[in-house]
């Protein structure tokens, strides 16, 4: 059986190109698009797809604000959104609304296809060519050390305090999916396999205080 994607893009070249990539790959899936932020939340309203590509600039709303009402909505709602220029803070703000990866437009075919398929496969959070190197940008004072939101740092403390997805959910008043968003995107970060192995590593290396 088919799974359904919904391409949200204002360019109809971008979004055609999409269209034409996906279709000529060997996903099975058939796209939907959407030119603006209200006919794409319109859709979702009648529509259960199993991938939102989002584009970030929209012509009446944003893609960070997009997400976040799309996710409110539809917590296990996955988003891959997609830009010409990465912006760290972008990408960061984007993480924290729940997207489920971000790459660029100016991505090759594999990178593309790649960042779908791992999606549409329950993967963690992909991030693409460009976009992994700008969210592992250095911080100071600790050169090997991935940088991580507020919301990360957050959800990184109440994990190694032992709180389990929906105990952080409820704390943070945010969705379990939205946990376990940001949970995978910190294994990706720190190169962890698992989220004791995680902790190891924040606790070690001095990211977070444990009473």
């Amino acid at each position: 059986m088919s799974q359904l994607i919904l391409i949200v893009e204002d360019h109809p070249i971008v979004s055609e190109s999409l269209a034409r990539i996906i279709a000529d790959s060997d996903l099975k899936v058939q796209c939907l698009q959407a030119s603006t932020a209200a006919k794409g939340l319109a859709f979702l309203n009648g529509n259960p797809f199993d991938l939102i590509i989002l584009d970030i600039n929209l012509p009446d709303m944003n893609g960070i604000e997009f997400c976040r009402i799309a996710k409110s909505r539809f917590p296990e709602q996955k988003i891959l959104a997609i830009t010409t220029v990465a912006q760290r803070h972008v990408v960061e703000k984007m993480l924290d609304q729940g997207a489920d990866g971000f790459i660029l437009k100016t991505s090759d075919i594999d990178d593309i296809i790649g960042g779908i398929r791992q999606i549409l496969n329950g993967n963690q959070v992909y991030l693409g060519k460009g976009v992994k190197d700008l969210i592992k940008g250095i911080s100071q004072g600790n050169s090997d050390l991935p940088m991580i939101t507020k919301r990360e740092s957050e959800i990184l403390k109440l994990i190694a305090d032992g709180l389990t997805n929906t105990e952080i959910a409820d704390q943070l008043f945010i969705s379990t999916f939205t946990v376990d968003s940001h949970r995978k995107n910190l294994l990706l970060k720190f190169n962890a396999k698992n989220t004791a192995t995680l902790v190891k590593i924040v606790v070690s290396k001095g990211v977070i205080d444990v009473d």
